[in-house]
C-alpha cells in the first residue's frame, strides 16, 4: 500500500504580508520539501503550483518574484518545491547556482532525465496540498519555465487536476527532450508558451517544435527580446494575466451558466 503523508511548518514570510509554510510530503518515492504562500485576508482565487529553474530553488529570489505578484498582488495561492538536487535536497552539497545547474544537466543527460521521479514527487505533493481546507476545491495552474517546463510539461500532461499552464524557454534540440514533445502532444488543457529571442541553450526551431505538438487551438506563444534567464516582469505579467482568464474568469463564468 502507497503510503504518504505531509509535515508542515509555519514560518516568517518571505513574500511581503503573504502567509507562508514550509512542508515536507512524504511519499513512497522519497521526500520533498516545498513551500505553501497563502493571501491574507481572503480565501484564494486559484491555486498555482511552481516549477523553478535549473539554477534555481524554490525560494530563491527570482522565483519569489513570480510568488509575489501572484500572492500579494492576484490573490493566488502558491506552492513550490524543490527540484531533484536544488535547495533543501541538496545537502552537503555546494549551493552555488552554476553548480546546482552543472548537476541538473548531468542527470537530465542520464537515462530517464529524473522525470518520474520528479511527476511523482509533485503529484504527490499535489494530492497532499489539496487536502487543505484553505486549498480544497480551488482550480490549479502551472507556472515553470527551463527545468519547470523540463520537469513541469511531464506533469501537466499527465495529471488532470491541472487546468492551464505556463511553460516554456526549452527546447527540443537539448539531448534527451524528445520526451517533451510526447508530453506535449498528450496537453488538453490551456497553454501559454514562452520564449527569448537570444536563449543560448534553447533555439527557436527545438521551442516551435514542442509548441507545435501541442494540440488544439488554446495555446499561445509569447517571444520577449533577451537571453535565457529568469522571467521578465512581462512574462510574469503575462502569465498572471492568463491564469486569471483560465482560472479565475472563465471558472466563474462556467459556475454562473450551470
Amino acid at each position: 500500500m502507497a503510503m504518504s503523508d505531509i509535515v508542515w511548518t509555519d514560518v516568517v514570510s518571505d513574500a511581503g504580508s503573504a502567509t507562508t509554510r514550509d512542508f515536507l510530503s512524504r511519499h513512497d518515492g522519497g521526500e520533498v520539501p516545498g513551500a505553501l504562500w497563502l493571501p491574507v485576508g481572503a480565501r484564494p482565487k486559484a491555486l498555482i503550483l511552481v516549477g523553478h529553474g535549473g539554477s534555481r530553488h524554490k525560494r530563491e529570489v527570482t522565483t519569489l518574484k513570480f510568488i509575489i505578484e501572484a500572492v500579494e498582488r492576484n490573490g493566488f495561492a502558491v506552492v513550490a518545491i524543490d527540484g531533484p538536487l536544488h535547495g533543501a535536497r541538496r545537502g552537503d552539497r555546494s549551493q552555488e547556482p552554476s553548480d546546482t545547474q552543472k548537476d541538473f544537466l548531468d542527470l537530465w543527460r542520464s537515462p530517464g532525465s529524473g522525470v518520474a521521479e520528479m511527476l511523482a514527487d509533485w503529484q504527490a505533493s499535489l494530492t497532499m496540498v489539496l487536502s487543505e481546507p484553505k486549498l480544497a476545491g480551488l482550480p490549479v495552474g502551472y507556472f515553470g519555465l527551463s527545468m519547470g517546463t523540463a520537469f513541469g510539461l511531464p506533469f501537466v500532461a499527465a495529471d488532470p487536476r491541472i487546468d492551464a499552464a505556463v511553460v516554456g524557454m526549452w527546447g527540443a534540440n537539448y539531448p534527451n527532450s524528445n520526451i517533451l514533445v510526447e508530453a506535449a502532444g498528450q496537453v488538453d488543457r490551456p497553454i501559454l508558451f514562452m520564449h527569448k529571442t537570444e536563449d543560448h541553450f534553447f533555439t527557436l526551431e527545438g521551442a516551435l517544435e514542442i509548441y507545435d505538438a501541442i494540440p488544439g487551438d488554446d495555446k499561445r506563444l509569447l517571444m520577449t527580446p533577451g537571453p535565457h534567464g529568469e522571467a521578465t516582469p512581462e512574462q510574469i505579467e503575462t502569465a498572471l494575466t492568463f491564469f486569471t482568464r483560465c482560472l479565475v474568469t472563465m471558472t466563474n463564468h462556467s459556475f454562473i451558466l450551470s
